[in-house]
């Protein structure tokens, strides 16, 4: 589990990381965004090293993940966003385009880039993953992003 890493591979200090947010379903994307903003504070990162760009929604995340990671700048590269199934698969088709461009951002740039999108069934489901404590996705791409950041630091 993430949580349970050795000191050093949860710190954040030094580290610069890129933060695409969605602003779409704003009472869970916020939430997102806080709790990861929140435990990279925590992991010692500094307010000045994390870059946040703030896009419509979850599928714009991809563009603007691959413009911070070609950019540089950035030790990780991290996605969030909320994406609540309607009738259609419309939610479904979102998250494989958002899950598999993030892939390639990471294999094209060597940047790492986390997934935080969030897709869910119904505002239930979303409050747990990114409002709740327990199973909060803004904390795990936050935790998922120090690792592989400190990771590729280390090849």
């Amino acid at each position: 589990m993430l949580t349970r890493l050795h000191s050093k591979q949860t710190s954040a200090a030094g580290l610069r990381f890129g933060i695409v947010a969605a602003r779409y379903n704003v009472e869970f994307s916020d939430a997102l965004l806080s709790n990861c903003l929140d435990t990279l504070a925590k992991a010692g990162a500094d307010t000045r090293d994390i870059q946040i760009l703030r896009v419509p929604g979850s599928f714009e995340v991809t563009a603007a993940a691959a413009k911070l990671a070609k950019g540089g700048k950035h030790d990780c590269v991290i996605g969030l966003g909320i994406l609540l199934q309607g009738e259609t698969r419309h939610a479904q088709y979102i998250a494989n385009a958002v899950a598999h461009g993030l892939t390639n951002i990471a294999i094209q740039t060597g940047v790492p880039t986390i997934f935080g999108i969030v897709a869910a069934n119904n505002p239930g489901q979303a409050r747990v993953r990114c409002v709740g404590k327990q199973h909060n996705r803004g904390r795990e791409a936050a935790l998922a992003g120090i690792e592989m950041a400190r990771l590729w630091k280390s090849l």
